[in-house]
């Protein structure tokens, strides 16, 4: 998922309420394997501390990873400083130096359309990150060609999956497989209010402007899941993450794509998920992990 301290959560993932010391991020480890940091959009003053803190959380999950979202500063306003570098790199390098980062994604809006000055930017920041693989999430379609491909695999460059409402002139779902790793963000396809609400400041959270609230169908999931298999053959790592979040339709979703991919019919899913999408019964392991602290309390 994009993130682990969504608004949408509270109301259908964590439990209703919590004792002192409860961890979110500990808590969704135990359900999930991997995360996309999403508050490093948004901020850049987030430390090794904060990232060792994420390490410990998640120690129970040894196969947990950690994806990081670049810096607006970096994709939107185009105001970064050198320092911003070294503080995103200086975030980095717990995670990688334990083998839990996955890379860090940079998502540039529509309107970062593929020019002489757009592709230079974009391998002078590959360079500025090489240490890290660097997955590169364009919207508009004049990046969709092999010439561009073929750019970003010569530049080190792993190009983002991203699956957008189809209108305008979105980049359409792809999947491309180069390197060692498929990257795959589900952005929901809700054209009518994609636009709506955004003038102005960066919306904070999905739910403000409503563009992801979708919940895919199962035909939908499964025309999906076929792009991901084909593109999960050539690469050893594939990451899907879900993004349309409201009324949990991420999580929703997320369970049912799992299942079409791997037939698992014991996945773990919380109690609170299971009320709410009670279809996900259908292939939910019936022992659940044990219970979190669910007492409210002002802590």
């Amino acid at each position: 998922m994009g993130g682990w301290q969504l608004e949408p959560f509270n109301g259908s993932f964590y439990p209703p309420g919590s004792q002192k010391g409860f961890r979110k991020l500990e808590y969704y480890s135990h359900y999930f394997d991997v995360v996309e940091v999403n508050a490093t959009f948004y901020t850049n003053t987030l430390t090794r501390s904060n990232a060792h803190q994420w390490l410990q959380d998640v120690s129970g999950n040894e196969d947990f990873k950690f994806s990081v979202k670049l810096f607006r500063a970096f994709t939107h306003s185009m105001d970064a400083k050198q320092g911003d570098v070294k503080s995103v790199h200086r975030l980095l390098e717990p995670l990688a130096g334990e083998g839990k980062l996955v890379g860090l994604v940079m998502q540039f809006p529509y309107s970062f359309v593929s020019n002489e000055a757009n592709r230079a930017y974009l391998v002078k920041l590959g360079k500025a990150f090489s240490q890290v693989r660097c997955f590169v999430e364009v919207r508009h379609n004049s990046w969709n060609s092999p010439e561009m491909m073929d750019f970003f695999h010569e530049n080190g460059l792993h190009l983002v999956n991203v699956d957008l409402p189809k209108f305008k002139k979105h980049m359409p779902l792809t999947g491309i497989a180069r390197g060692d790793c498929a990257y795959f963000r589900l952005m929901g396809r809700n054209a009518k209010d994609w636009d709506r609400g955004l003038a102005g400041a960066v919306k904070r959270t999905a739910s403000e402007s409503g563009r992801y609230l979708y919940r895919y169908s199962e035909q939908e999931l499964r025309e999906i899941a076929e792009v991901v298999r084909t593109s999960a053959m050539s690469v050893a790592d594939t990451v899907v993450v879900f993004h349309n979040d409201p009324n949990g339709y991420s999580l929703l979703n997320g369970y049912q794509f799992r299942h079409l991919l791997k037939h698992d019919k014991t996945m773990n899913v919380p109690e609170r998920l299971l009320t709410m999408y009670p279809e996900l019964e259908d292939f939910t392991s019936q022992e659940h992990l044990p219970a979190f602290p669910t007492e409210a309390t002002n802590g």
